[in-house]
C-alpha cells in the first residue's frame, strides 16, 4: 500500500501513534484526530485522516496487541456524531466514516514482485490485511453498506494465494491467513450461509474455471482449508509453513461455528 510521503507528518498520524504509544487516551486520541488545526476542506480532513489510518495499520504488525487498539479507536470513532463537514452536498458525521472505504480501496494494492524482493513490502501487506479483517470480524453481518465490512477483500487476498497458481509468493499466503486468523469466524458464517457479490468481482481464481462460485460457500472454504494444508506440508519455507499449519488448524477450530 502505498500513501502520500507527507501522511507521517501530519497531526492525524501523530495522534494515532500517541495512542499506540500510550501517551494519550482514547477519547483524546478521537478528540485529536477529528481536530481540524488549519483550513483544509472536509474532504482534504477525511482522505488525510484515512491514510493516517492506513498507515498506521500497515506499520503496525499483524500479532501486535496495537493491531486491536486501532479498532477500539475505530469503534469509538463511530460513536462520536460530530460533523465534519459537507462532502457532495451532504453534510457528514464521524459516526459514519465518511469516504474512509473508498479511501481504503484507493490504496489497497499489492505488488507481488516487490513484495517478493522487500520483506519490509510483504510485512506492510500482511499488518494491512490483518488490520481489515479484524475490522470486517466487527461490522453488521451481510450488511454490504456497513463501511467496516470488507469481506470481499477477504475473497480477493485467498483467491490469490490458494485458486490462482502453485507457486505462490510467501507474502502472498501470509496476507491469505490473516483473514482465517483474524475474521475466520465471520468467513466461514458467510460461507454458510452463501453470500454472494454481483458481476465477477468474487469469481473462482484461475485454478478452477469449473466452479461457479461468485462469493463464500462451503464448497469454496473446503478449497482454501484443503490448500492450507496443501502449503503446510509442500511450502520450502519454513515460515509460510508454520503460518499454513496455524491457518489450517484454526478453520479446523470454526468447523462448529
Amino acid at each position: 500500500m502505498d500513501f502520500p510521503s507527507d501522511t507521517a507528518k501530519s497531526s492525524e498520524y501523530a495522534a494515532l501513534k500517541a495512542f499506540l504509544n500510550d501517551e494519550s487516551s482514547l477519547e483524546e486520541t478521537v478528540d485529536n484526530f477529528i481536530s481540524t488545526p488549519d483550513s483544509s476542506s472536509t474532504e482534504d480532513k477525511l482522505l488525510r485522516s484515512w491514510d493516517a489510518l492506513g498507515l498506521t495499520a500497515s506499520q503496525t504488525p499483524a500479532d501486535s496487541p496495537s493491531q486491536e487498539k486501532l479498532v477500539s479507536f475505530l469503534t469509538a470513532l463511530r460513536q462520536r456524531d460530530t460533523n465534519v463537514g459537507d462532502v457532495e452536498g451532504k453534510t457528514v458525521s464521524w459516526s459514519t466514516l465518511p469516504l474512509f472505504g473508498r479511501q481504503i480501496r484507493e490504496h489497497w494494492n499489492y505488488d507481488e514482485r516487490a513484495a517478493q524482493k522487500d520483506a519490509e513490502t510483504a510485512r506492510s501487506w500482511a499488518n494491512a490485511n490483518a488490520f481489515a479483517a479484524r475490522v470486517t470480524a466487527t461490522a453488521s453481518a451481510f450488511d454490504s453498506s456497513d463501511p467496516l465490512d470488507f469481506s470481499l477483500y477477504a475473497i480477493w487476498a485467498l483467491r490469490a494465494a490458494l485458486e490462482d497458481k502453485d507457486d505462490v509468493p510467501e507474502a502472498t499466503v501470509a496476507a491469505a491467513a490473516m483473514w482465517i486468523l483474524y475474521a475466520g469466524e465471520v468467513l466461514r458464517k458467510q460461507s454458510k450461509e452463501q453470500r454472494s457479490y454481483e458481476g465477477k468481482v468474487a469469481q473462482a481464481g484461475n485454478k478452477y474455471p469449473n466452479k461457479e462460485w461468485n462469493g463464500f460457500e462451503m464448497d469454496r472454504w473446503r478449497s482454501w482449508n484443503n490448500r492450507f494444508a496443501n502449503i503446510s506440508e509442500v511450502s520450502p519455507y519454513k515460515e509460510i509453513k508454520d503460518i499454513a499449519k496455524k491457518t489450517k488448524r484454526h478453520m479446523g477450530d470454526l468447523a462448529n461455528c
